[in-house]
């Protein structure tokens, strides 16, 4: 059980919520996302946040295989189940590879054939463990991505983690069907 309601379109809603929803409900094909069933009690929040992901998500500069693999990367830091299985899905209907997925559950290094997608785990997983980019990963995700790449980056990488904690923070149940159980870290 989460810590706090789940906002659903049928909950009792107070008008801000109300708009808000009907905002999200509209663009995202009747359905309110997870995440956004927990920041909903502040609909200000929500209506911020919604717009936000939606461009570094939809309107990215990367490839689906690669904005999923930042996601997944995120995901994956903060281990987070619940974003990690919403994702992994969708980053291997778009191309990346099964095997890198199940290593990043495991807790391991994928071996990437791509250079691209190597330059990106890189970068998350300093970003993330270290709290910052060494100047050779961050010289080589710039000269494959380029300067506007290593910006959608951080920020993808940064709103997917504002994602998880969020999802971790009021413990949001992982769905029924999840098919990845993150290896904890020590």
């Amino acid at each position: 059980m989460p810590r706090i309601p789940l906002v659903t379109e049928t909950s009792n809603l107070s008008p801000d919520q109300r708009r808000v929803v009907d905002g999200i409900l509209g663009r995202r094909g009747g359905r309110i996302p997870g995440p956004f069933r927990l920041s909903l009690h502040c609909p200000a929040i929500t209506e911020a946040w919604h717009p936000l992901g939606e461009v570094l998500r939809l309107k990215s500069g990367f490839p689906l295989r690669l904005s999923e693999l930042v996601i997944v990367m995120a995901a994956r830091q903060m281990d987070c189940d619940y974003v990690f299985n919403a994702h992994a899905p969708i980053a291997i209907e778009n191309g990346l590879a099964p095997s890198i997925v199940e290593a990043l559950a495991g807790g391991r290094r994928p071996a990437f054939e791509k250079p691209d997608e190597g330059a990106i785990h890189d970068f998350c997983k300093e970003l993330g463990e270290a709290h910052k980019v060494s100047d050779k990963t961050y010289a080589r995700a710039q000269e494959l991505l380029g300067v506007p790449g290593v910006v959608e980056l951080t920020a993808l990488f940064g709103y997917y983690t504002m994602v998880a904690m969020t999802i971790l923070a009021h413990e949001m149940p992982v769905q029924e069907n999840a098919k990845y159980r993150l290896a904890k870290r020590a």
